[in-house]
């Protein structure tokens, strides 16, 4: 009996002790040390979250072509290595490897990409608009290659917009297609910033393009594309033109 009874006890104690044991482990375990960033994109033709324009002035180019109307049917852009930065000055690598972003001219919302991002406070994104090199898309599969095709062609570009031209009072709109060879390196302070944490483990970042303008002179007059004067302030404007800041209900607007 008092062999049964010493088993008894042994097996309780043995019992108990393993129960406080799982439970510290429980509670010792860390916790999550990341979320995610998500990116959408949104095209516009409002002006109305635009900085200021490029300083340059082409009211010559506006004199020696008077341009009524410019509707664009197509927009690519090239973008490459997004980053976030935290406030303390650490980078942390959204995608780095070049695509073609093409613009939905409906002004639908798109989605970029969903990435796993450590707790943190990102004060900054920093990306490129980038001039395509063979050697930045030979890594790629060969289905993703192709779509860098017109980008390689000529003297490489990085933003290809396609459009009509109506011009002189014409009811007769002319086809255009401009080639942008911009190569920037675009910093955005976010304003809120994005906090990924325990209580916040998914954020969203819009990146807005606006078209409103992209062919625009100072003085508020349209440009023509079609001429070589055009080019550099039609390229500060295409620089100006991109924001990214926060926004969780993903609706286009700044949270």
């Amino acid at each position: 009996m008092k062999t049964k009874t010493i088993r008894f006890i042994a097996t309780a104690i043995l019992s108990a002790v393993a129960i406080q044991f799982s439970g510290c482990d429980k509670s010792t375990e860390p916790g999550p040390t990341e979320g995610q960033i998500s990116m959408t994109a949104k095209y516009t033709t409002s002006a109305a979250a635009l900085l200021k324009v490029s300083e340059g002035t082409i009211t010559s180019v506006a004199k020696i072509s008077a341009v009524d109307s410019i509707r664009i049917t197509r927009a690519r852009f090239v973008l490459r290595d997004i980053k976030f930065k935290t406030a303390g000055g650490d980078s942390a690598t959204f995608k780095l490897d070049p695509f073609v972003h093409t613009l939905n001219l409906s002004e639908a919302p798109q989605t970029i990409t969903v990435v796993p991002m450590k707790f943190g406070i990102y004060r900054r994104v920093e990306f490129d608009v980038k001039r395509t090199e063979q050697s930045h898309v030979s890594s790629l599969p060969a289905a993703e290659q192709a779509q860098f095709t017109d980008f390689l062609a000529g003297e490489r570009y990085s933003i290809i917009i396609e459009g009509t031209l109506y011009k002189d009072n014409s009811a007769s709109g002319l086809a255009f297609t401009y080639r942008s060879k911009v190569d920037a390196k675009q910093k955005i302070d976010l304003n809120p910033e994005l906090v990924i944490s325990e209580s916040a483990t998914s954020v969203n970042a819009t990146l807005l393009i606006s078209s409103a303008n992209w062919f625009r002179a100072q003085n508020g007059s349209l440009v023509d594309p079609t001429v070589s004067q055009s080019e550099g302030v039609i390229d500060e404007n295409l620089k100006a033109s991109i924001r990214v800041f926060k926004d969780n209900n993903k609706d286009g607007s700044r949270d």
